[in-house]
């Protein structure tokens, strides 16, 4: 089977619901919000205009940033420079890889992933884990799942906030907001609505990234304004619908999984036809391998940031064609 598939894929988002958090006085508005039907959040939407190129980067702990670093290093050492996207839209892990390619910090920080600098000193993703991310997307109330997995995970025993955001603040901290488009999802911990934050606020980039990579019942929630919220892939493993509104959309998707079918991000960027082209880039066999079995496992950087990487240069030409054709 292939590792690459060629999805002409548009309709919008399914459950979408722009615009923002109301406020109370003296605090910032953190983002953006994905869920309608809520008195206090108005609608996000996708862009008014057709954008040329978006870049999906999904879930997937230390070895899922590892294996999305080698894949868009082997890319680039074949001439597909995928930090051209006109959009980047990271979720949990993906968001901290979307963060760095956007900051021109990529470099630095894949050379941490491949020393196996460790990123926490807790945490180990187990079958308990995955079971709360089918719970929270599987019940019919999505964001009421999602909200009962947040506030369990509010007295679960991790890292301090200070020390999490220490952990995946590398070059992050005090960083501005990219010029270029740059999408990170998260879930409120009250609620369970999803939410982008989108650097229109005067949220900390690296608060935004922690809260996105901030596996429920593994590390901590991180306060914005107020609220406190967790992974993003709570609500999707790489959120592909976010994509809406681009003409060619590529995905890298290191677990690609879901709860159900609509969650599964070759059915999302299936669903964004006939106005984008997509592809899914997925790990194959040797991928798997050097991945091992524990996403949070830092001693496989190294090899599975290889393994993509040689994966990556195998499958340039047919994401040239996608990029640049």
């Amino acid at each position: 089977m292939s590792d690459v598939t060629d999805e002409s894929a548009t309709a919008g988002p399914a459950d979408l619901g722009v615009a923002g958090f109301q406020a109370a006085p003296g605090e910032t508005e953190p983002t953006h919000y994905v869920d309608g039907g809520s008195r206090v959040y108005a609608d996000w939407q996708p862009p008014d205009v057709t954008l040329e190129r978006a870049l999906v980067l999904a879930g997937g702990g230390v070895t899922g940033i590892a294996w999305e670093a080698g894949v868009v290093l082997g890319l680039r050492d074949e001439g597909v420079d995928v930090r051209s996207a006109d959009t980047m839209i990271g979720t949990s892990a993906g968001s901290m890889v979307a963060a760095h390619l956007r900051l021109g910090t990529d470099e630095e920080a894949f050379e941490l992933v491949r020393r196996g600098v460790p990123m926490t000193e807790v945490g180990r993703l187990g079958p308990s884990d995955a079971a709360r991310y089918l719970r929270a997307q599987m019940t019919r109330d999505h964001r009421g799942g999602r909200a009962l997995v947040g506030r369990a995970a509010l007295d679960a025993r991790t890292a301090t906030e200070e020390q999490w955001l220490d952990t995946v603040g590398f070059e992050l901290v005090g960083r501005q907001w990219p010029a270029a488009r740059l999408l990170i999802t998260a879930v409120d911990t009250e609620t369970g609505t999803s939410v982008v934050f989108d650097g229109s606020g005067d949220v900390p980039l690296e608060r935004a990234v922690a809260a996105s990579c901030a596996v429920p019942g593994v590390f901590p929630a991180v306060e914005i304004a107020g609220r406190r919220y967790v992974d993003g892939g709570l609500r999707s493993i790489a959120n592909v619908d976010l994509a809406a509104g681009h003409a060619r959309v590529l995905v890298l998707a290191p677990y690609p999984v879901g709860a159900g079918v609509r969650e599964l991000p070759r059915v999302q960027a299936w669903a964004l036809r006939p106005r984008s082209r997509s592809h899914v880039v997925v790990p194959d066999a040797r991928d798997l391998w050097a991945m091992g079995a524990n996403p949070l496992d830092t001693t496989r950087g190294a090899t599975t940031l290889e393994r993509a990487r040689e994966h990556g240069r195998r499958i340039s030409a047919r994401v040239r064609d996608l990029w640049e054709g």
